[in-house]
């Protein structure tokens, strides 16, 4: 069938975000029955693909196969093609992808999952891609609000959208703001979600990001991203912690990681910042 080659990975609370390369063999020919729903970027999709998805009580009609698609979950795909390398990033969520009133059993709907032609679903999937490649400060909460808002999309993309949840305007509070800057710039290691960002101000996930832009005209990804890099900042300046525990207090899977992404936002490396630092102290 094929080979996985080299892959990165993110993962949250919400959702997870798997990127690789896979080669097909040539022609390909092959079924898929992942468990859960899965979303599947691909990049350089060769023309000529086609499949057919099969559920407990329907299999639907050969449909061509686009560079976006989704396998619902209890679904098998059989798919065929020229075969060849594939990048895929592929995301899962624990609450599933697909939204309410989505039907397993409905030809129509199966067949819009095959070659999903929507520019906001295709853009949240390529900024996942690109955070898994190359985490960043606020890799986590970035990830959490691209799978909120994938789900909204694809409630509109299916025709399926709850119109009352989309109808929220307006600004957050002043106290709403401070206790979300308080909760950020207190957490220490775990992963944050937008989920808990919002149930700290008793919003949805979807309301408080809209808002909070709004609000600071800034995305909640942007200032998390902002406040850790300033207490990296502090943690490598004012103390002699291990840059091991400084990327774990930080919500970093490991030293390189975080290195990588300090790097990139400041222009130089921790080691570099903190010997500098203590220079100038």
């Amino acid at each position: 069938m094929g080979n996985a080659m080299a892959n990165a990975e993110l993962r949250t609370a919400r959702a997870r975000v798997h990127v690789y390369t896979y080669r097909f063999e040539t022609p390909s020919h092959h079924t898929r029955s992942p468990g859960p729903d899965v979303l599947a970027l691909i990049s350089s999709n060769a023309p000529g693909g086609e499949g057919f998805y099969r559920s407990a009580s329907t299999t639907s009609r050969m449909v061509p196969l686009g560079g976006l698609m989704i396998v619902p979950s209890d679904t098998s795909i059989s798919a065929m093609g020229p075969g060849g390398e594939r990048r895929l990033a592929v995301c899962t969520m624990a609450d599933g992808i697909l939204p309410k009133g989505f039907d397993r059993n409905d030809q129509r709907h199966l067949a819009m999952c095959a070659d999903i032609r929507d520019a906001n679903v295709r853009s949240a999937m390529q900024r996942m891609a690109a955070e898994v490649t190359r985490p960043g400060f606020g890799s986590d909460v970035l990830i959490d609000g691209l799978a909120a808002v994938l789900q909204v999309d694809l409630a509109r993309y299916f025709d399926l959208t709850n119109r009352r949840e989309t109808g929220h305007r307006g600004t957050l509070a002043p106290w709403q703001l401070r206790r979300i800057e308080d909760f950020v710039h207190a957490a220490d290691g775990g992963p944050l979600r937008i989920a808990d960002l919002a149930a700290l101000v008793d919003v949805s996930p979807g309301h408080l990001a809209r808002t909070f832009k709004q609000s600071t005209g800034r995305t909640v990804h942007k200032f998390v991203e902002e406040a850790r890099l300033a207490r990296a900042r502090v943690l490598l300046g004012q103390t002699r912690v291990p840059l091991k525990q400084v990327a774990d207090q930080l919500g970093f899977s490991s030293p390189s990681s975080f290195s990588l992404a300090f790097r990139r936002a400041t222009g130089t490396t921790p080691g570099r910042f903190r010997s500098e630092a203590t220079t100038i102290n």
